[in-house]
């Protein structure tokens, strides 16, 4: 449940397979896919830590509605992550790496499930610095999307094994700093989840005490991982 609530309201251990990368010779002046994947790698495997502000764009096709959110995002290895949206209402998501939780204040609850139990999508895995892009996805060039520039690079993550929650994802990567910029996700009933990433600092020294929480008094906390009765 928890898992399913930070797919759609976020974005983004992959099992070891062979790297497929699309090998069609570059633009002028353009790297070649298999090159600005492996910058993106290297980047993510060295940041210990990286913050960022976010925006977020979630498009509902059945009833052509689009939610605007914003609000910051801080990750740190190893798996630790958190999501603090202050628009349109305040509500976070953290990884404390042993637990997920999201935490609602206005309505006073909180939802947590163990970590074990879950499935991050492999895009936000790599975003945490666990494995490689490569293991799970086909990483190719994406073509005219409607996101991004004509001067970053679009890359399309099609998943190798089918996933019934998300059906093709989209990171858009700065030409100079390597770092995804924003991350679309599209889920298997065709809604978008576009987030775009600014003012990005990576290696801040972000203390461990930033990750950890306990619901405050009066707060429902319900077990997302617990069977139902």
């Amino acid at each position: 449940m928890l898992t399913a609530l930070l797919l759609f309201a976020l974005a983004p251990a992959a099992p070891t397979a062979p790297a497929t990368l699309d090998s069609r010779a570059a633009a002028p002046g353009r790297l070649p896919m298999p090159t600005v994947v492996e910058r993106m790698q290297r980047n993510y495997d060295q940041a210990k830590d990286f913050r960022a502000h976010f925006s977020q764009k979630y498009t509902n096709v059945a009833f052509g509605r689009t939610k605007v959110s914003t609000g910051q995002l801080t990750f740190k290895k190893p798996g630790r992550m958190r999501w603090d949206y202050d628009q349109p209402e305040p509500k976070m998501f953290l990884s404390t790496g042993q637990l997920l939780w999201m935490y609602e204040p206005e309505d006073k609850q909180a939802f947590k499930q163990d970590l074990k139990q879950s499935q991050l999508p492999g895009a936000l895995s790599f975003l945490l610095g666990k494995g490689r892009l490569t293991d799970e996805f086909e990483v190719t060039p994406a073509g005219n999307v409607p996101y991004g520039t004509a001067d970053d690079y679009r890359l399309s993550l099609k998943p190798k094994q089918p996933q019934a929650t998300y059906k093709s994802i989209y990171f858009i990567v700065d030409p100079k700093t390597f770092y995804v910029i924003e991350s679309v996700l599209v889920n298997a009933q065709g809604d978008v989840n576009d987030i775009s990433f600014s003012d990005l600092k990576v290696n801040s020294k972000i203390p461990d005490t930033f990750f950890k929480w306990a619901p405050p008094p009066g707060t429902r906390v319900i077990d997302a991982g617990s069977p139902k009765k």
